[in-house]
């Protein structure tokens, strides 16, 4: 009997822990919703012909108008791109992560500490294995576009820490979109 007590004393325990983690990790998630509208806000008051798209917890800032057939979930799209990690309520260069962008590594001075490549991607979104935010933010780009897909860390890296990004953090991803084809 008394064994039954110890396991589930341990086990209300531990569902205890469990919850208040939880707990923490949607606080931290809903912070980071309240840093993104206040980056949304930002962009959009430096971009007054930008337009703004919210689609199951995953915003697209488009700054500059694309033309032409938008890309569907099963398309193919060419794109440069500078990854971010969101820890505030602006986007600073001091949490861009990632970038195969030559031309704006070089204009913001950005140190390339890795191998990166700066050669343009080419995906196929129902082929690519990308990050959940970023495969759902970019139905509908269309070629020429300059774009923002802001999500919180819940379909981000998740747990993982990924180089100097943190664990569960909220990210953004400014996208220049060179071509769109199906």
């Amino acid at each position: 009997m008394r064994r039954l007590s110890v396991l589930l004393i341990f086990s209300a325990t531990a569902l205890l822990v469990a919850s208040c983690g939880k707990k923490q990790l949607e606080s931290m998630y809903d912070k980071q919703e309240t840093n993104i509208e206040a980056i949304i806000s930002n962009l959009t008051r430096s971009n007054p012909d930008a337009t703004v798209e919210l689609n199951d917890g995953i915003a697209k800032v488009t700054v500059v108008q694309g033309e032409g057939a938008p890309l569907s979930e099963t398309g193919a799209v060419a794109f440069y791109y500078a990854g971010y990690f969101i820890s505030g309520n602006n986007l600073g260069n001091s949490n861009l992560f990632a970038t195969n962008y030559e031309s704006f590594a070089n204009s913001i001075k950005w140190n390339v500490t890795d191998t990166t490549s700066f050669e343009i991607m080419t995906i196929r979104l129902d082929e690519s294995d990308i990050v959940e935010g970023l495969r759902k933010g970019l139905p509908g780009v269309k070629g020429g576009e300059e774009c923002y897909i802001l999500f919180n860390g819940k379909r981000g890296f998740g747990k993982k820490k990924i180089a100097n990004v943190p664990s569960n953090a909220a990210l953004a991803w400014h996208l220049w979109i060179k071509s769109v084809s199906d």
